[in-house]
């Protein structure tokens, strides 16, 4: 029987340990009394506590200095000044390498993160020289959620890369009453993308400081107009703190007996598309714009051949019946096209990379028929498509909810779609 002194210590260990959300060490009769302390209570066997924890949690502090890229008449002509700044803070969570998964181990450890960023836009000077006023975005507000996947790890330093997805709310979006120039931020919601590089140097067990470089892309999919959205380039640098930090050594490998499904498999999806027809079709100059829906599916053959990775090929359909509209807008404006059809059609070449139950798929494709009028000629034949999914654990994974951005020259938005999907092997 444990004496009263080790059912005390037994005691406050499970409590500490319970607090903080960790396993609670076995502790034996024959070895309790091993358990020393140190100076200030401390658990000298510091193992204990770093080596067992099942993830470690840390904040990270960035700043970056971007310059907007953006190129053509239609931006030159309104803006005149490019830099914008961006401070965020973000949790993140990274899987302990002593208690790995399949997922993990193959990523390289990778950071779960949510985040909430403040977007400068209030140096931008936007403008006609006809506007008696100058048109603003100001400052907005994002809040995102991502992921960090180290890359190469040597030593104390950290190569990998930064994405991030969320929601952007500005204050300021385009009004045709006065804020009539800013046509780069349409409404009050935008989409929130970021694709960057960092290079961390971990200075002591909680604290590390980072260098990269990001792109940020905000654009409302084409749901309202105008839009012409931002994309900005800058370097970024960051501080972390590590709550719970890890051991030093090297993250173990762990032999997984089933590391997920591989092999043939047809992907069958189907989904909302929705837009706003570009400006050039307005009859009218202004921010209230009729959202068009359509039907849009697609059925692809997989082949999964890493726990990661699955390609194939793709065949789009989709159902425009908001052609109409353009071909209305065409005779307006004297610029009928020969031939106008609600169906377009697409083959792409796809590749999704999955992590546990989320998955990113990403598509290039060429359009086998489009005729929408003076919208065919304005783009290119080359479409691109990203879509970012759930799929439901108790379906093994196989149906699926997401979201389809669809783009032409990898940076303008042709749609917004809301897709359902489901895997068929």
């Amino acid at each position: 029987m444990l004496s009263n002194q080790n059912i005390m210590v037994k005691t406050i260990l499970s409590l500490i340990l319970s607090l903080a959300q960790l396993p609670m060490p076995s502790v034996a009769d024959s070895d309790a009394d091993s358990l020393s302390l140190g100076e200030g209570g401390g658990l000298a066997a510091d193992s204990l506590v770093t080596d067992k924890i099942s993830s470690k949690l840390s904040i990270q502090l960035s700043a970056t200095a971007s310059r907007m890229i953006h190129h053509g008449p239609d931006i030159n002509e309104v803006l005149h000044s490019y830099s914008a700044r961006f401070f965020d803070i973000r949790l993140k969570r990274q899987q302990s390498f002593e208690t790995p998964t399949a997922f993990d181990q193959a990523m390289n450890y990778p950071s779960l993160q949510v985040g909430l960023q403040l977007d400068d836009f209030s140096n931008l000077d936007i403008y006609r020289p006809e506007t008696p006023y100058r048109s603003r975005i100001g400052r907005m507000a994002t809040l995102y959620g991502g992921i960090q996947i180290p890359l190469l790890r040597a030593g104390r330093f950290t190569l990998g890369t930064d994405l991030q997805n969320g929601l952007a709310y500005c204050p300021h979006p385009f009004d045709e009453n006065d804020n009539v120039d800013n046509e780069i931020i349409g409404s009050t919601l935008s989409i929130y993308v970021n694709l960057g590089f960092y290079l961390r140097y971990r200075l002591s067990s909680h604290w590390s400081a980072s260098a990269g470089v990001d792109f940020k892309h905000f654009s409302n999919g084409t749901l309202d107009r105008p839009n012409i959205g931002i994309n900005a380039l800058g370097g970024t640098l960051s501080v972390d703190y590590n709550i719970s930090p890890q051991a030093e050594s090297a993250p173990r490998r762990v032999a997984f007996e089933k590391e997920g499904r591989r092999g043939f498999y047809v992907e069958a999806m189907a989904g909302l598309g929705m837009k706003a027809l570009f400006d050039g079709f307005s009859v009218n100059h202004s921010k209230h714009n009729a959202i068009y829906g359509f039907p849009t599916v697609m059925i692809a053959p997989m082949y999964r051949y890493h726990l990661l990775h699955a390609s194939g090929i793709g065949i789009d359909y989709t159902y425009s019946d908001y052609v109409y509209t353009v071909r209305l807008y065409d005779q307006i404006l004297g610029h009928p096209a020969p031939h106008y059809s609600p169906h377009v059609a697409g083959i792409t070449l796809r590749h999704e990379i999955f992590y546990r139950h989320f998955s990113l798929s990403c598509g290039v494709g060429t359009y086998l028929c489009r005729h929408l009028g003076r919208l065919s000629d304005d783009e290119s034949r080359i479409y691109q498509t990203v879509s970012l999914r759930y799929s439901f654990p108790f379906t093994s994974d196989r149906l699926f909810l997401g979201y389809n951005v669809k783009a032409h020259r990898f940076q303008k938005v042709e749609c917004l779609q809301v897709v359902a999907g489901y895997r068929i092997w």
